[in-house]
């Protein structure tokens, strides 16, 4: 089974390692405003707005306030690919060993573990993408296409603003597996990362009639099933204890949840191949 949903600069790897294959990842340039921190508007959250192409990665502004940010993706060289924010103090020892562990083989998973505890991610998205997350103080990456990347810069007073009230719920409990708070509805929809490793959402639109078993099949195959349908989702990777709330349309669609992230548990494994997958209706 093929990934199909829009993936990251990181998580593209991960990908390539479901279907046996590796890429290793480029030599990153970074670039960022030295500009005053700005408030935002009282009682809302902090947008930034981020565009990409194959050269570099822009936000709107580069240094705010801790607090709720909303990060709006207008437009991204690769309509597959989508822009990630992290938090790292060894941005090149991370790429290393997230290649690594997409990489599959001995010693993959061990990477993997090394790639949890030297960074922290906040979500993401693809072109069109709007997200919401608490950023506390501190330096943070935007990673978009060719692993071009520039920096933004949290400090000062705390901002006062909440996130969107989600009008569905998707959370990895404790043993990587997805559970939801009933079917899906839009516009808003909150992922949590209750587990103990990273985990991306890969939403696949799925017929109507698919089955429990008709996904344990597809997983074995390295065929795309005919069961796939335009018009899924994505939500980029999140570390443990991260909540994110997403603006995501969802339509009265069966939905495939998957991770592909390579376990921490077992070499070369994606998660979705040990079992993190769930069907849920949208509405």
């Amino acid at each position: 089974m093929k990934l199909q949903t829009t993936v990251s600069a990181l998580a593209v790897t991960t990908a390539l390692a479901a279907a046996g294959l590796s890429i290793a990842p480029g030599v990153a340039s970074a670039g960022s405003a030295d500009v005053s921190a700005r408030p935002g508007a009282p009682g809302k959250p902090k947008i930034v707005k981020v565009t990409s192409n194959d050269k570099k990665v822009s936000v709107s502004d580069a240094r705010f306030r801790p607090g709720v940010t909303e990060f709006r993706v207008p437009k991204t060289a690769h309509r597959n690919t989508s822009i990630i924010v992290f938090e790292t103090d060894n941005i090149s020892r991370l790429f290393k060993k997230f290649g690594e562990a997409a990489g599959g083989g001995a010693g993959s998973a061990d990477a993997m573990k090394t790639v949890d505890r030297i960074a922290t991610f906040y979500g993401g998205g693809g072109e069109g993408s709007r997200w919401q997350v608490k950023l506390s103080k501190g330096s943070y990456y935007v990673a978009g296409d060719n692993d071009n990347f520039t920096t933004i810069k949290v400090s000062g007073d705390r901002r006062g603003a909440n996130m969107a009230k989600p009008d569905s719920e998707i959370w990895t409990t404790k043993e990587n597996q997805f559970e939801t708070s009933g079917p899906l509805a839009g516009k808003w929809v909150s992922f949590t990362n209750h587990s103990r490793e990273i985990h991306f959402l890969a939403g696949d639109h799925v017929a109507g009639g698919t089955t429990a078993k008709d996904v344990r099949q597809g997983l074995k195959s390295p065929k795309q099933p005919n069961w796939i349908r335009k018009g899924g989702f994505h939500f980029d990777i999140q570390s443990p204890g991260i909540k994110t709330v997403h603006m995501q349309d969802v339509k009265s669609y069966r939905y495939l949840l998957l991770c592909w992230m390579p376990s921490e548990e077992q070499d070369g494994v994606p998660h979705a191949m040990m079992g993190m997958w769930h069907l849920v209706e949208g509405k």
